[in-house]
This record gives C-alpha cells, sequence and structure tokens, in this order.
C-alpha cells in the first residue's frame, strides 16, 4: 500500500464512520481533508481498540500497541495501512503526536471511567476525549503554519462545547452503559440521584441539572468560535460547520425542555449538506 491508498482507506473510515464530522471536513480542500481523514481513521481505531466486548487486558494492549505504533508514525517509520497516511499528515503539517498521546489517555481514562464527582473531573475527561482531537488537527486546519497560542485555546474551547453537548445528548444511553457523565456535586446540589436519572423521570431537578450542562456546553462553543476570525477561510469553514452543527444540536436539547430521555437528538443529513453548502457561500 503507497500513501495514496492509505489516504483513500482513511476516508472511507472516515465516510462509513464520522457522522456530524465528516460534513465539516468536506469543507476543506483536498490536501487538509486527507489530514484530517488520516488522524480521524487513527482515532477511530484506538476507540475500536476500547470495544466494550473486549476483555479490559485487550483493551490496554490494544491502547499500548497504539502508542507504540504512534511513536513509529511521528518518526516516520510507519507500520502501513492508516498508519502510513498518518505519518504523512504528521510530517506535512506539523501535527504534534503529543496531541494524539492525549487522545489515548483519554480513552484509556474511559476504561475504568463510570461517574464523575466534580466539573473539574468532567472538564479534564472531556479535554483528552475532545479537545486534544480539536489541538490535533489544528495545524492541518492552519495549513501547516504552527497555531498560535488564541488558536489552541479557542480550539480547547470548542472541543469542550462539543463533548459537552455529547454528554447531554448521551444521557440515556450512558446510563443504559452504566455511566454517568453529570457531575456528582451538581446532582446532588439540583436534588437528583442516580434513581431519579434511571427513571427518565424529567422532575424540575433533572431540568435544571441539564440546563445548567447546557449553558456551559453553549458558552464554551461560543469562545470555540473564536477560532473563525484567526484561522484561514477553509479551516475556519470546518469551524463554523463543526460549531452550527452542534449549536444546532444543542438546540434542539432545549427545544424539548432537554427531554434527552425521549428521543436521542440529532441533525438531518439533508440539513448538513445546507450547512455545508452555506459554508461555501459566506456564510450569514
Amino acid at each position: 500500500m503507497d500513501v495514496a491508498d492509505a489516504y483513500r482507506l482513511c476516508a472511507r473510515v472516515t465516510r462509513r464512520r464520522a457522522r456530524n464530522f465528516y460534513y465539516a471536513f468536506l469543507s476543506l480542500p483536498i490536501r487538509q481533508r486527507r489530514g484530517i481523514y488520516a488522524l480521524y481513521a487513527f482515532c477511530r481505531t484506538a476507540d475500536d481498540a476500547v470495544d466494550d466486548r473486549a476483555s479490559d487486558e485487550a483493551k490496554q494492549e490494544g491502547l499500548a500497541d497504539l502508542r507504540r505504533r504512534l511513536a513509529k508514525a511521528a518518526a516516520g517509520d510507519p507500520e502501513g495501512g492508516i498508519d502510513l497516511a498518518l505519518a504523512d499528515a504528521i510530517a506535512s503539517f506539523g501535527v504534534d503526536p503529543d496531541d494524539l498521546g492525549d487522545v489515548l489517555t483519554g480513552m484509556e481514562m474511559d476504561l475504568e471511567f463510570r461517574r464523575v464527582a466534580t466539573f473539574d473531573e468532567l472538564r479534564d475527561y472531556c479535554y483528552h476525549a475532545a479537545s486534544a482531537v480539536g489541538l490535533a488537527t489544528l495545524p492541518i486546519l492552519n495549513d501547516g503554519i504552527p497555531p498560535t497560542d488564541a488558536m489552541r485555546d479557542a480550539a480547547v474551547d470548542l472541543g469542550l462545547g462539543m463533548q459537552f453537548v455529547n454528554v447531554l445528548r448521551d444521557v440515556a444511553e450512558d446510563l443504559d452503559r452504566d455511566r454517568i457523565y453529570l457531575p456528582a456535586d451538581e446532582m446532588a446540589s439540583f436534588g437528583v440521584d442516580e434513581h431519579a436519572l434511571r427513571d427518565r423521570s424529567m422532575t424540575d431537578g433533572v431540568r435544571r441539572l441539564l440546563e445548567r450542562q447546557a449553558d456551559r456546553a453553549s458558552a464554551s462553543l461560543a469562545r470555540g468560535r473564536q477560532l473563525l476570525s484567526i484561522l484561514p477561510p477553509a479551516g475556519g469553514r470546518c469551524v463554523w460547520l463543526l460549531g452550527e452543527i452542534y449549536g444546532r444540536i444543542l438546540e434542539r436539547i432545549r427545544a424539548a425542555d432537554y427531554d434527552v430521555f425521549s428521543e436521542r437528538p440529532s441533525l438531518p443529513t439533508r440539513e448538513k449538506l445546507a450547512l455545508l453548502a452555506r459554508s461555501f457561500r459566506g456564510r450569514p
């Protein structure tokens, strides 16, 4: 497999698995898009390594192997396949492998992650689960120019906002997996315990708890949108699309009065395609 074949493999993985991200990536020129596909495909490989059906030992071994592969790709000695495209993207755009290492750390955290005690714990998890991905992609969105501190700060906020939306959207799904990503101290302050969540009862306390998370997500997304004014136009389009997609999911959660149990909020494909078209028309 040569580099072109490796990039095509990464594109197929992204098209099949990316959902919301895939439409945002389509806004990028092909060279940058391929680089993003390589990073995304590597992250999906890591996701597969910690699949719930695998044993804990197999998950740990899988992540350790991915760290080894990442180090080899960063050193220009990839093992082939996705790693070949990853190595090319790292070399071409100056991607920091430490940011991808943080992504793997987030997946390691998720192996034993069942509850969070405080918002600080949630933020740390969300940083590794989402912000680290944004930081890894930032040199690609900036077309190979090293990102500034302001860019990195905004990318962290954008990733946090998106992951906070995910936490809200997936409350019911996470409960089914015996996971609660809502801070325990905030649950207590609103008079909400695990039984209330498992009952799927939309009490006043549950609504106010979820509203707190929604307000936090909205504020983080707004700070993350500062990237629009400091990235090149193509990178800005991608950021705008991500902000719009996740912002609209958040709007649907609010419109449903925070009832995330009856239906998992999402955007239909036609709406994502309409947003993609608008991104090329200069946006509203």
